[in-house]
């Protein structure tokens, strides 16, 4: 296989929910026989990274599976206010471009008073099994410079931690410090996207994980960016269908819905394992799921 044709999974964000309904669903697949494969690429947004980096580290599905079911105790669950919701919501009015929202953003971020700056790393320590770069693993993962607004995608050959790249695409600004990689400040990669799904390389078969549709402007919208892949390219999005919905609520930062939230998903990925194979074969292509 080609660099050009591997199979990429785009991983999308969705606070501590997203990574409960992510590792369900690839749970899931992977009780049907479908698994991410060694060739493969795996982009990481937000939550998305997070799950990215547990399965680049080999980290067995059943074991990640059990980790969320029996709880997440080093979550500390920080929901923002509605008042911080509609200053990041106003901050992006009007913007021409995702770097321009982004800048806006990047201010409201640097100017934040967040009482444990440290919390965030913590965090992504907590959440990771290995805290390690694989060399036999082709893991991206997306942050937002807070200056400059441009996104950057983190990959082993940057030099920088697993666990600062992992901290810094799940900081959500006004929630969580920047992170500080170098000369640069960092923050939530879904300051771009939620998915960020025109990033998939090479023309191979994707398959995108989305707990979330939300869109900060119309660049970041999923079917403009599933448009910038081209007709020809194999493209599988799979969302949250009812049962995983009703069982997240209301609160993506809510982690007492973990537990029950991963075997709905689990479930869910059952469901989606042969239209997701049918993808990665290169067979006809499927309907995506709404729920």
């Amino acid at each position: 296989m080609t660099d050009d044709a591997r199979p990429v999974w785009v991983l999308g964000g969705g606070g501590v929910a997203g990574i409960a309904w992510e590792v369900g669903i690839l749970a899931g697949l992977a009780d049907e026989g479908v698994t991410v494969t060694p060739e493969a690429v795996l982009i990481g947004t937000s939550s998305g990274a997070v799950v990215g980096a547990q399965i680049a580290s080999g980290t067995p599905l059943a074991e990640l599976f059990e980790r969320q079911r029996g709880g997440v105790a080093h979550e500390t669950s920080p929901a923002l206010r509605l008042l911080d919701l509609l200053r990041l919501a106003r901050a992006q009015l009007f913007a021409r471009s995702p770097e321009q929202a982004a800048r806006r953003l990047g201010r409201l971020a640097l100017a934040a008073r967040i009482d444990d700056p440290s919390r965030q790393r913590r965090i992504a320590e907590a959440r990771l099994p290995d805290h390690a770069w694989r060399d036999d693993a082709d893991l991206r993962i997306v942050a937002v410079d807070t200056g400059t607004g441009a996104s950057r995608t983190f990959t082993r050959h940057d030099g920088v931690p697993l666990v600062d790249a992992v901290a810094a695409s799940c900081a959500m600004p006004i929630s969580a410090a920047p992170v500080a990689i170098g000369a640069h400040r960092y923050m939530d990669g879904g300051m771009r996207s939620t998915l960020n799904l025109d990033l998939a390389p090479g023309n191979g078969p994707v398959i995108a994980l989305a707990p979330s549709t939300a869109a900060i402007g119309p660049w970041a919208r999923i079917e403009k960016q599933r448009a910038a892949l081209g007709t020809g390219r194999r493209v599988e999005l799979l969302l949250r269908d009812q049962a995983s919905r009703r069982a997240q609520g209301t609160g993506v930062m809510d982690r007492s819905v973990v537990p029950a939230l991963v075997a709905a998903a689990r479930d869910q990925g059952r469901r989606e394992a042969l239209r997701v194979a049918a993808a990665l074969a290169g067979s006809t292509p499927g309907r995506e799921t709404r729920g």
